[in-house]
C-alpha cells in the first residue's frame, strides 16, 4: 500500500501543467467591453457602480494595473487580431482623413486589417482550438461568413456589427449584451469536451445608452441621476445610465463564469477581461486619469485588465508592469504552442513571466502612433512612448487644449494651438499628468523622441504632413459628432 501510494504521489508530481510541454492547453475567454473607463471596476476603486463579478474574477486571478490599449475601438481590435502596433498595420485611426482647412494632412490609413495578416485566431485555429466569437468585430472593411472571420481563423462568430450605436437607431433594449453572452455559452456548451477559445465583444457601455429601465432605476434608487441624453452629457456625468450599463455587463460576465464553472471546465480556462480603450469623457469620469477615449493622456489608453488562470496564475494578485494589447499573441502562443509565420513581425512580448511571477518582460518601451484628427475626441496627429516611468507625448502639427474651457452639454469645449508639442511625464510621481516636464528633462525628452522616431522608422508609420491650405478662421473645435 505505501509503494503504490509513493507511486501516486511521483505520478501527481511529474504531470505536466497547464501551459508546459505535453499539457493540454487551456480553453481561453476573452471578453471585451466597449468604452469602459480604467476605474470603472469595484476592484479598481470604483465606488460607483457595482461589479461583484469583475471583483471576483480579480480575486481569483491577477488584476493589471498598467494596462494599455489603442485610444480607439478600431486600432485596438486590429492589434489584437495582428499582434501588431497600428504604425505597422497602418490601422491608427477610426477616421481615415483630415479636416481640409486644418494644420495636418493625415496620411490615411488601410481600410482593413491587410488579408495577408496572421491572425491570433488563425493561430489558435492551427493549434487546434476552436474558435468562436460574437458581438463587435471592427478591424474594418467588410464581414461575411465566406471571406470574412472564417479566412481570419473564427470558425463561428455572429457578427452584431455597428448599428447599434448610430444616435438613430431604436433602442435596443440591452445593447444586445444579453444575445451575445447566450450566442457564447451556447458555442462554449457545445465545445466543451475540446479546447476552445471563446471571443465576446461587447458594444457595451459605449453611448448610446441602453439598458432596461430595471437597471437604471437600481442605480437611481442609490442616487445616482438619469441622463436626460442616450447619448449622456458631460454636464450630467457620471448618470444612472451609464452606471447601469456597467453593472449590466458585469452580471453578464458572472453568467459565462457561471457556465464554466456548471461545466466543470473551469480550472482550465484562461479568462481575460479588458477594455478597447478608455472612458468617455463626456459620460464617465477617468479621474484622477486625465482624458478620455481618442486621447493618448492615460484616461484614454490605460484599460482595466484582469486575468484568471486557475493553479497558474496566483490569485489575489497584482501586476503594476505595463503592458499592451498587442503583448496578447505571443503569450496566447506561449501558452497554446502555437506558432506565428517567420515574415509576420510581432510587436509584443508573451507576458508568461508576469503571469506566473518568475521575471520582467524583455522590452523597454510601448509606444502609440494616430497621425489623423478625431476632433470629437480632442485628438490632433500625435505619438507617444512609454518608457519606465515616463512618458512622452509627440504632436505633430497642433494640440487641442480643452483645459480651462467651460464644457457645453453633449461635447467638450477647447482652444487649438498651432505648432508642434511636446509633453514629457513622470507617472509614478504624476499619474494625472498635470506637470509637463519637458523644459525640466531636457536629456529624458531627448532620449525619449530619439526612439520615438527609431520605432516609427522601424514599423514604417505613416506620417501626417503640413497643410499648405490651412484656413485658421475655420479651425475652430465645435463639433458635437462622436465617432465609434
Amino acid at each position: 500500500m505505501k509503494h503504490n501510494l509513493l507511486l501516486l504521489i511521483i505520478f501527481f508530481s511529474v504531470l505536466p501543467l497547464a501551459g508546459e510541454p505535453g499539457a493540454k492547453p487551456p480553453n481561453i475567454v476573452i471578453i471585451m467591453a466597449d468604452d469602459m473607463g480604467w476605474n470603472a471596476l469595484g476592484c479598481y476603486g470604483s465606488e460607483l457602480a457595482l461589479t461583484p463579478h469583475l471583483d471576483q474574477l480579480a480575486e481569483e486571478g491577477m488584476r493589471f494595473t498598467n494596462a494599455y490599449a489603442l485610444s480607439q475601438c478600431l486600432p485596438t481590435r486590429a492589434a489584437i487580431f495582428s499582434g501588431q502596433y497600428g504604425a505597422r498595420t497602418g490601422l491608427t485611426s477610426v477616421e481615415t482623413s483630415s479636416p481640409g482647412y486644418a494644420p495636418m494632412i493625415s496620411p490615411g490609413r488601410p481600410e482593413a486589417l491587410d488579408p495577408e495578416v496572421y491572425t491570433l485566431f488563425e493561430m489558435l485555429w492551427d493549434a487546434g482550438y476552436k474558435t468562436g466569437m460574437s458581438g463587435k468585430v471592427h478591424i474594418g472593411g467588410p464581414v461575411s461568413t465566406d471571406s470574412g472571420l472564417r479566412n481570419r481563423g473564427i470558425e463561428y462568430f455572429h457578427d452584431y456589427g455597428l448599428q447599434w450605436i448610430g444616435t438613430g437607431m431604436p433602442n435596443q433594449n440591452d445593447k444586445k449584451v444579453s444575445a451575445i453572452t447566450d450566442d457564447m455559452i451556447k458555442f462554449i456548451e457545445e465545445n466543451r469536451e475540446e479546447t476552445f477559445v471563446a471571443y465576446i465583444a461587447h458594444h457595451s457601455p459605449h453611448t448610446p445608452f441602453d439598458v432596461p429601465p430595471s437597471s437604471v432605476q437600481r442605480a437611481v434608487d442609490r442616487g445616482f441621476k438619469r441622463s436626460s441624453s442616450r447619448q449622456g452629457a458631460f454636464s450630467e456625468r457620471v448618470s444612472a445610465d451609464i452606471i447601469a450599463m456597467i453593472e449590466y455587463l458585469d452580471s453578464s460576465v458572472g453568467r459565462i463564469l457561471d457556465k464554466l464553472d456548471e461545466l466543470n471546465i473551469a480550472d482550465n480556462t484562461l479568462v481575460l477581461f479588458l477594455s478597447d480603450n478608455g472612458g468617455l469623457s463626456r459620460v464617465w469620469k477617468n479621474d484622477p486619469l486625465r482624458g478620455g477615449k481618442g486621447q493618448l493622456y492615460e484616461g484614454g489608453v490605460r484599460v482595466p485588465f484582469i486575468m484568471r488562470w486557475p493553479g497558474q496564475v496566483e490569485a489575489g494578485s497584482t501586476c503594476n508592469t505595463p503592458v499592451h494589447v498587442v503583448d496578447l499573441f505571443p503569450t496566447f502562443m506561449e501558452i497554446t504552442g502555437g506558432r506565428s509565420q517567420e515574415e509576420q513581425v510581432l510587436d509584443g512580448v508573451s507576458l508568461m513571466p508576469l503571469l506566473k511571477q518568475t521575471g520582467t518582460l524583455s522590452r523597454d518601451a510601448i509606444f502609440s502612433h494616430h497621425p489623423e484628427y478625431v476632433v470629437a475626441y480632442a485628438k490632433t496627429p500625435c505619438s507617444m512612448i512609454r518608457k519606465g516611468d515616463y512618458k512622452l507625448i509627440h504632436y505633430f502639427g497642433d494640440f487641442l487644449d480643452p483645459t480651462g474651457c467651460v464644457p457645453k452639454p453633449g461635447a467638450l469645449s477647447g482652444k487649438f494651438i498651432l505648432g508642434s508639442r511636446t509633453e514629457l511625464y513622470n507617472l509614478k510621481q504624476d499619474p494625472s499628468e498635470e506637470q509637463n516636464l519637458i523644459n525640466d528633462m531636457p536629456e529624458k525628452a531627448e532620449e525619449l523622441m530619439t526612439d520615438l522616431k527609431s520605432w516609427w522608422s522601424s514599423t514604417g508609420a505613416r506620417m501626417p504632413k503640413s497643410n499648405p491650405t490651412m484656413d485658421r478662421s475655420k479651425w475652430i473645435w465645435n463639433k458635437t459628432d462622436e465617432k465609434d
